[in-house]
C-alpha cells in the first residue's frame, strides 16, 4: 500500500528538480566569494546528485546499466563530493583515494559480482554501506568541529548527518530480513519506499545546510574581519575595548598594560614604512606567542600595544612584563637585509588598585607609560595612586633602580 502511494519515480523527480537549484546556487556563492572553496564542492554534489535522480527516474524505462549501475554510482560520487566539501569546510585534508572509494566500490560490484548485478536487495546493502559510510564521516567532521569557530548550526547539521547515516545504514537489515522484490526496475516494497522518502527530505535539508553553514562562516569571517588588527592580525582597539570591559564587569583581578615601540618614528625614518610595518608585525608575533591563557592583547593604533592579564595581580603582571620586555629587546629584526633592534616601554595598572572602570585603568597605565619614556626608555613601570591624585604623573612616577631592569613607581 505504501509503495503504491509513495512513486519512487516522483520522489526522484522532484529531487532533481531541488538539487538543480541548490547546485545553482552553490555555484553562484563559489564564483562570488572564491574563499567558500566548500560551495565547489558541493555545486558538484548537488549536480551529480541532479544526474543521478534522473536516472532513478528512468528505471521503468529500462537500460540498467545506465539506470542502475550509473546512477548508483553517480549517488556514491555525490556523497564523496559532499564529503570533500565538508572536509574543506573544516579545514581539514581532503584525500581522492576516499572520493574515489565509493564511486569504485559500486562499480567493481556491480560490473563483476553477479549477486550483486542480478540481485535487489544485494544492490541495496552494498549502496547502504557506502552512503552510511560518507554520512557518519560527514556528521563526525562536524561534530569534531564545535571546538573550532562557533557556528550556531553546526551542531545541528552534524546530528543531521550522522542520524541520516544511522538510519540509511538500517535499509541494510531490512534487505536480508524482508526481501524487497523487484518492480519496475527498482526495489518494490513499502520500507523501500520508506526510505526513499527520507532520502529526498535528506537531500533538502542537506542543501539547507550547506547553505545555511556558507552564510554563517561568511558572518563569522566578517565579524573577525571587523575585530582584527588589519597590519598585524591581533585584536584591534575595538573589540579589546569590547572583550576587557566584559572581563572586569565580572569584578575580577587583573593587570592592563600598555606598550609603545620606543623611538618607532625614527626608525620609519631611517629604514622606511616597509621596514616599520616588519617590526610592528614580528613584535606583535612575539607578544602573542608568549601569552598565557585568557590574556587579551590587540594594537591600540600606530605603535601602541596593550595587554590585560586577567587573574595577574601587580606583582605577578610586572614580572610577565619584565620577561616581554626582555624578549623584545632580544628581538632583531631584517628588512631588505637590514637589522633593526627593538625595544618597548611598558606601562602597567591594576584592578586592585584602579578599580574596574576601563577609562581609569587605562588612563593610570597610561600615564605609568608616560613615565617610563621619560625615564629612558626600554623598561617597565607601575601606576601608583598618587599619580592618579596629582594628575602630574611626571612627577609622582620616580623611577627606583633595579637589577633585572625593572622600574617602580612611589
Amino acid at each position: 500500500m505504501t509503495e503504491d502511494i509513495i512513486s519512487i519515480s516522483t520522489l526522484m523527480i522532484c529531487t532533481f528538480l531541488s538539487t538543480m537549484v541548490v547546485g545553482i546556487f552553490m555555484l553562484q556563492v563559489w564564483l562570488t566569494d572564491r574563499r567558500h572553496a566548500a560551495a565547489g564542492y558541493w555545486c558538484l554534489a548537488m549536480w551529480v546528485g541532479s544526474a543521478c535522480t534522473l536516472l532513478y527516474a528512468m528505471r521503468p524505462i529500462g537500460y540498467p546499466l545506465l539506470t542502475v549501475g550509473a546512477a548508483n554510482m553517480l549517488t556514491a560520487l555525490g556523497y564523496a563530493l559532499m564529503w570533500a566539501g565538508f572536509r574543506v569546510f573544516e579545514r581539514r585534508p581532503v584525500y581522492m583515494m576516499v572520493v574515489a572509494a565509493g564511486p569504485v566500490l559500486w562499480s567493481l560490484g556491480y560490473l563483476f559480482v553477479p549477486a550483486i548485478t542480478e540481485n535487489v536487495n544485494n544492490r541495496i546493502i552494498l549502496s547502504s554501506v557506502i552512503i552510511t559510510a560518507y554520512s557518519v564521516w560527514i556528521g563526525l567532521d562536524l561534530w569534531r568541529g564545535r571546538g573550532g569557530q562557533r557556528l550556531p548550526s553546526r551542531t545541528m547539521s552534524a546530528i543531521f548527518f550522522l542520524s541520516h547515516g544511522i538510519i540509511y545504514s538500517l535499509r541494510i537489515p531490512m534487505a536480508i530480513v524482508s526481501p524487497a522484490p523487484l518492480g519496475n526496475g527498482t526495489a518494490h516494497s513499502a520500507w523501500f519506499a520508506l526510505f526513499s522518502l527520507e532520502l529526498f527530505a535528506h537531500t533538502i535539508l542537506a542543501a539547507i545546510a550547506m547553505l545555511v553553514l556558507i552564510k554563517e562562516r561568511g558572518e563569522a569571517l566578517y565579524r573577525q574581519a571587523s575585530r582584527t588588527d588589519a597590519l598585524t592580525g591581533i585584536a584591534n582597539r575595538g573589540s579589546f575595548f569590547e572583550d576587557t570591559r566584559f572581563h572586569l564587569a565580572g569584578g575580577n583581578d587583573g593587570t592592563l598594560m600598555i606598550f609603545d615601540l620606543d623611538r618607532f618614528k625614527a626608525i620609519n625614518d631611517t629604514h622606511g614604512h616597509v621596514a616599520g610595518d616588519t617590526v610592528l608585525k614580528c613584535f606583535a608575533a612575539r607578544i602573542s606567542a608568549s601569552l598565557e591563557e585568557g590574556m587579551l592583547f590587540c594594537r591600540f593604533g600606530g605603535e601602541e600595544f596593550a595587554l590585560f592579564a586577567p587573574r595577574h595581580n601587580i606583582s605577578r603582571a610586572e614580572l610577565f612584563a619584565e620577561r616581554l620586555r626582555q624578549e623584545v629587546a632580544a628581538l632583531t629584526v631584517l628588512s631588505e637585509g637590514r637589522e633593526i633592534g627593538v625595544s618597548v616601554s611598558i606601562g602597567l595598572a591594576d584592578v586592585a588598585t584602579f578599580g574596574t572602570d576601563f577609562d581609569r585603568l587605562h588612563s593610570a597605565a597610561d600615564g605609568a607609560l608616560y613615565a617610563a619614556k621619560e625615564a629612558g626608555r626600554n623598561r617597565v613601570m607601575r601606576a601608583a595612586p598618587a599619580a592618579m591624585l596629582s594628575g602630574f604623573a611626571g612627577r609622582m612616577f620616580k623611577p627606583a633602580a633595579h637589577p633585572n631592569g625593572v622600574a617602580f613607581a612611589g
